[in-house]
């Protein structure tokens, strides 16, 4: 058996210690979102994808509108895309 001071030059198994990695940020910000809300116009049946540049064509301009701020809030802090589900305005009845 050889003996050596210098354990990284030695041919035997070696403890590099254990390193935590649970807590760690892989990546610093929100990267991807999905809203469902109430627009002016879109689809309907499957969620759309909206960006910077189509934000107004797809779901119109409604700056008074609480999903349509959240959508735009929320491309504003730097997320690429948002997937955007429309669904259409509930009308409760009274009588019901």
């Amino acid at each position: 058996m050889n003996t050596t001071k210098i354990l990284g030059k030695a041919v035997e198994i070696q403890s590099q210690g254990t390193i935590d990695n649970t807590e760690t940020q892989t990546k610093e910000g929100l990267t991807s979102a999905l809203i469902i809300g109430q627009f002016m116009r879109g689809r309907i049946d499957k969620p759309m994808t909206i960006h910077q540049g189509n934000i107004r064509g797809q779901l119109g301009h409604e700056p008074t509108n609480i999903d349509y701020q959240a959508v735009q809030d929320c491309l504003d802090t730097g997320v690429p895309s948002v997937q955007v589900l429309r669904v259409g305005r509930v009308i409760v009845d009274p009588e019901v």
